[in-house]
């Protein structure tokens, strides 16, 4: 969510008569939500594992010619960067 939406939310439950204990249970139910998040964000990072590779390993030419060289002369690196946050936003 972005900062317009996030103070708009903010202004709109500012906005509502809530007892003290809706608003404790409001923000129990955020806080046990950005929890169950931050847990699994960790158990992805737990999981990742880099391969270890031999000092004497040489890349295949395919794999260079896929990933090193000259870009094209038409490439617009701004507009590919566009799409790739906006991509990323969905």
């Amino acid at each position: 969510m972005n900062a317009i939406s996030m103070n708009n939310l903010w202004n709109y439950l500012q906005g509502l008569s809530l007892s003290a204990s809706n608003q404790r249970w409001l923000a129990e139910r955020l806080l046990e939500n950005s929890t169950k998040e931050s847990a699994v964000v960790g158990m992805q990072k737990k999981k990742l594992v880099f391969p270890k590779i031999e000092k004497e390993f040489e890349v295949s030419q395919e794999v260079l010619d896929m990933v090193c060289g000259t870009l094209p002369e038409d490439f617009d690196f701004d507009k590919e960067m566009e799409i790739m946050w906006e991509e990323m936003a969905q």
